[in-house]
């Protein structure tokens, strides 16, 4: 089944995984959907290993995620692998950082969260090479097919529920403090998800501020509202944002193609990144949105990454605390203590490299942070 291609709006990835399961295949399953894309590789029914271009299933990401690593633990391992060019998880096991059954563990939970996200689109391709995987490292994973299509029809009931309560990650929560145990204090999950809720941070924050998968990030969600702690606070409308989705798919990539013509990466990237949210499965909406990230990315890494630059704020935290900030920005911002560079900024935040070099580029910009 070499170079197998297809949409899963015709062939969805639960059909899919079935077919290549029952058929015993080995080889990578590649899903992209927009500029993300996500590999897997498949061997005799099971999942052995994982990778993405999504920060947060990677395996660093999930260790600290999971508390099994700090922030400056983890900086230090990617400096290790950098030198040595051992893979990051024998680095972490060959200095004690991570016992060899915990790695296995979060490496499994990367496999299975990296293909159940991939359940969740309703938009997108994908490839299978049937080419043998690469050797097995004593630390992969495997996690069987019939598993992840357990938990995906799981998921599917469960993400039915949270949708019905929570509609849109860009909406705030209300919380009810006279329902709130005592149990819930600032140092346990729910106790600061309760507390950036009353700060006004958004799902789609509280889910970078608390490293959350989606998933998880939800069904915290949903317990606390069925206990009556939290609900979705009221929906504000903006006229704004029906007038910037008022120009055709046709218009919109018109509009990209100019502004890459005349070398307006940045602005491009914001259009094609418009027309992709209006047609998913455009793949020339698709094309122009790699094509401006690749470059405006290029621009952002020669001028924020290659001179080795570091990150200082410029304005006190009672000055910045007077400012709209979203919930990236302040996550960037509590780091930006010039000991970091922008470099180890990029490596450790759950986020793309190109989404913090945007930020701090308008930070700095704003006069918020300065790049020295």
């Amino acid at each position: 089944m070499r170079g197998l291609i297809g949409s899963f709006a015709i062939l969805p990835l639960g059909d899919l995984l079935e077919l290549l399961s029952r058929r015993g295949l080995a080889g990578t399953l590649t899903c992209e959907r927009g500029t993300v894309r996500k590999i897997v590789q498949l061997s005799g029914g099971k999942a052995v290993g994982a990778s993405s271009n999504d920060t947060r299933d990677q395996l660093g990401q999930l260790l600290v995620n999971f508390n099994h690593l700090d922030e400056t633990a983890l900086q230090r391992a990617i400096e290790t692998q950098e030198e040595t060019h051992v893979r990051l998880g024998r680095v972490l096991t060959m200095t004690g950082q991570v016992s060899a059954e915990v790695l296995r563990d979060v490496l499994a939970i990367k496999v299975r969260e990296t293909l159940l996200d991939v359940f969740l689109w309703e938009s997108g391709i994908f490839r299978f090479d049937d080419a043998p995987p690469a050797a097995v490292d004593e630390f992969d994973a495997e996690v069987t097919i019939v598993d992840v299509l357990r938990e995906a029809e799981f998921r599917t009931t469960a993400w039915s529920a949270f949708r019905g309560e929570f509609p849109s990650g860009a909406g705030t929560l209300e919380v009810d403090d006279a329902k709130v145990p005592p149990s819930l204090t600032s140092d346990t999950v729910d106790g600061r998800l309760l507390q950036l809720a009353r700060e006004g941070s958004t799902i789609d924050d509280l889910g970078l501020a608390l490293r959350a998968t989606d998933f998880h990030l939800y069904q915290r969600l949903y317990a606390l509202s069925r206990q009556g702690i939290i609900r979705p606070a009221p929906a504000r409308f903006s006229s704004g944002i029906l007038a910037r989705n008022q120009l055709s798919l046709a218009e919109l990539l018109e509009q990209a193609r100019g502004l890459l013509a005349d070398g307006l990466a940045d602005e491009a990237e914001l259009v094609a990144s418009r027309a992709v949210a209006l047609a998913p499965t455009s793949g020339e909406a698709h094309d122009l949105l790699v094509e401006a990230e690749r470059l405006l990315a290029q621009a952002l890494r020669t001028d924020l990454l290659e001179p080795g630059r570091v990150a200082r704020r410029s304005m006190d935290m009672q000055a910045l605390a007077g400012l709209k900030l979203s919930n990236v920005d302040k996550y960037l911002l509590s780091r930006c203590d010039g000991q970091r560079t922008v470099k180890q900024l990029a490596q450790l935040a759950p986020l793309r490299e190109l989404d913090v070099l945007k930020a701090l580029k308008r930070l700095a910009d704003g006069g918020v942070v300065e790049l020295g």
